[in-house]
């Protein structure tokens, strides 16, 4: 899976070199929380995170509607009662399709796919904390839903929410056949704003 995310990557990166009408950097905050199915005594609440990377701007699917490629830095996590927090780090790949609602403004809709390439687990206030991948799988997968307003040529800002569709923790076995997701389902969701600086052909 992990070669498979490398090679659309790449695919995406090769066609948008050709057809790019502007390469943007994006950054801003993430409002970072999770959606537990059966919830523990509402145990788990967001963290505050962030998030940053590259846009492929203005490319045309029609006259009006776009097609925006990202690639991301993502840091998704929750904290745990007031013992501890959880802090999950993802390479994320947005793929959105742009509908333009008035001069400036368009709203974004799309897949997003990501791989984790870290977690980390802190108790008492981060007081001491441990990197642990094996809580969680590899690969999330949800959708995005959001809007973007362009401030000016080379200036947008933006904000989202996505939306995990699944699950997130791994399986431990229980005996007889039973594993962890069985009793116990984790999605990741966020809220996220930021500022994007475009540069390159226009």
């Amino acid at each position: 899976m992990k070669k498979l995310i490398a090679v659309i990557a790449l695919s995406v990166i090769a066609f948008v070199n050709v057809n790019a009408q502007s390469v943007a950097f994006k950054a801003g905050y993430t409002h970072s929380d999770v959606l537990v199915s059966p919830e523990p005594a509402n145990i788990f609440t967001p963290k505050e995170t962030f998030h940053a990377g590259i846009a492929i701007k203005d490319l045309k699917i029609t006259d009006k509607i776009g097609f925006q490629p990202e690639l991301l830095y993502s840091m998704q996590g929750f904290k745990v009662a007031s013992i501890g927090n959880v802090g999950i780090h993802y390479l994320s790949m947005p793929l959105l399709i742009t509908f333009p609602v008035t001069d400036g403004l368009a709203l974004q809709v799309g897949p997003q796919v990501s791989y984790m390439i870290n977690s980390r687990i802190g108790v008492v206030n981060d007081l001491f904390s441990i990197t642990y991948k094996g809580l969680f799988h590899n690969i999330d997968a949800g959708a995005v839903a959001g809007a973007e307003y362009k401030v000016s040529d080379n200036i947008s800002l933006g904000g989202r929410y996505y939306l995990g569709m699944t699950n997130i923790n791994k399986d431990f076995s229980f005996g007889n056949n039973k594993n962890l997701s069985d009793y116990f389902q984790m999605r990741n969701t966020g809220i996220q704003a930021y500022v994007s600086f475009s540069f390159g052909k226009k």
